[in-house]
């Protein structure tokens, strides 16, 4: 199991990262991790717990919409491993696919943890 590619895009956030705890909140609100373009972006939603979400941006959906949410949610290890590496065995859902809001729209998103990965997304 490799890390490598998941670490330096999270290396390379981190150091773009205010060290004003309010201004990080919000900077990691609105700041992918580094990626080739894709139909999802991966952010940092818990910095001391390590959560990550991955984020469909290709179509947003009606409050209460659930019809996709499978179709999509299906996507999502093909999308980890190809831009990221992460193979299905080397990251965690901590919560199913759902419908969120986000910046005004509704966004599917998986909030996810990676193992090897210490609280306050630092990596041994």
């Amino acid at each position: 199991m490799t890390l490598e590619r998941f670490k330096k895009a999270l290396t390379a956030l981190m150091e773009k990262a205010p060290e004003d705890p309010l201004e990080r909140d919000e900077f990691f609100e609105v700041t992918p991790l580094p990626a080739e373009d894709g139909p999802f972006e991966v952010v940092v939603v818990d910095e001391e717990a390590a959560i990550f979400a991955v984020l469909y941006l290709d179509q947003l959906f009606a409050d209460e919409e659930s019809e996709g949410q499978q179709e999509v949610e299906a996507l999502v290890p093909a999308y980890l491993k190809s831009h990221f590496q992460l193979e299905e065995g080397e990251w965690a859902s901590t919560a199913p696919f759902d419908l969120g809001w986000r910046s005004r729209d509704f966004l599917w998103f998986q909030e996810f943890t990676v193992p090897g990965l210490t609280p306050a997304c630092r990596y041994d």
